[in-house]
């Protein structure tokens, strides 16, 4: 009998993990991905190593990992889009963020923001208001169809029974720059392309889509502040593996992500993106995910949104 035959297989990890960020980089996905994989490096012993495998709305990305080896060494960081919004949008999608995923941990929530041209004086009260008496003239921006800004504003347009139009852009620094612009009556953008517009007085800052205000803009109200009470729209970022991963592992990179979440670098760094620390058990993340599926498919399902 070999001498090691009844050795104990190596403790978790033994190897580096790569971690798969389903965007380019640069993002914020991106830019908190690797802060987070940079501390729990230091914290598991083993590189973690960022690869990112952009495209179809992060779809490529999250697929891949969700084919993987359930071992723990390919670990999706990702987002609300590939792992929520897109199974109300797309009927053939390669994988089920329901079931194809082990949960690890929720890492952090983005509220959104409402703003408008710093030359408009109606609030987002009043838009509201001349789009149930008009609908389709008031028109808003967003960062593609199905994204979540534009599900964030298709839940507002269900809340009041009022009819915007929808103008889809392909990125923030466009759909921002047109709404300075006043080519657009409101747009629907993430917190910091946002902030330098509106501190700068270029933009004016209608509302934030969260339960709670915005440390990056405490003076803007929230949605429920304005009167649209129960509203509440985040988008946000977590860490799956693939299906069938032995929970000693899931557990191991779930105490990590919480000891990283707790560091000040990793803190700056979602700060400096206007995200909120958040932190999960598997099963609390778990059933997170399927409420948020749940909420895209009220939302697609009441706009009548197709995407091909």
């Amino acid at each position: 009998m070999p001498r090691f035959a009844n050795a104990e297989p190596a403790a978790y990890p033994a190897k580096p993990i790569k971690l798969v960020i389903p965007y380019p980089p640069g993002g914020g996905t991106d830019i908190t991905g690797r802060a987070m994989a940079q501390k729990l490096s230091e914290l598991l012993g083993q590189s973690v190593v960022i690869e990112n495998r952009p495209g179809a709305t992060g779809m490529i990305g999250a697929a891949s990992v969700a084919k993987s080896p359930p071992d723990g060494y390919t670990v999706l960081f990702g987002a609300a889009s590939e792992m929520a919004i897109n199974a109300s949008l797309f009927k053939n999608m390669a994988y089920d963020p329901r079931t194809d995923f082990e949960p690890v941990s929720l890492l952090a929530t983005f509220p959104l923001i409402f703003v408008a041209p710093a030359a408009t004086s109606r609030s987002l009260e009043e838009l509201v208001a001349a789009a149930k008496i008009k609908p389709d003239s008031i028109s808003y921006g967003s960062i593609g169809s199905g994204s979540p800004q534009h599900l964030a504003a298709e839940l507002l347009s269900s809340m009041a029974k009022a009819r915007f139009l929808h103008v889809p852009y392909k990125g923030s620094g466009p759909l921002v720059q047109d709404a300075v612009g006043g080519h657009i009556d409101m747009a629907v953008s993430s917190v910091p392309p946002a902030v330098p517009l509106v501190r700068s007085g270029k933009l004016r800052a209608l509302a934030v889509t969260s339960t709670k205000r915005s440390e990056a803009l405490p003076d803007v109200p929230t949605m429920a502040e304005l009167g649209f009470a129960g509203y509440a729209f985040e988008t946000w970022v977590g860490v799956a593996v693939p299906k069938g991963t032995p929970k000693e592992i899931v557990d191991r990179l779930q105490s990590g992500l919480t000891a990283a979440l707790a560091s000040g670098d990793v803190q700056a760094a979602l700060r400096d993106q206007g995200a909120v620390p958040a932190g999960s058990t598997p099963e609390q993340f778990r059933q997170f995910v399927r409420a948020e599926v749940a909420k895209s498919d009220r939302i697609v399902s009441e706009a009548g949104i197709q995407l091909e």
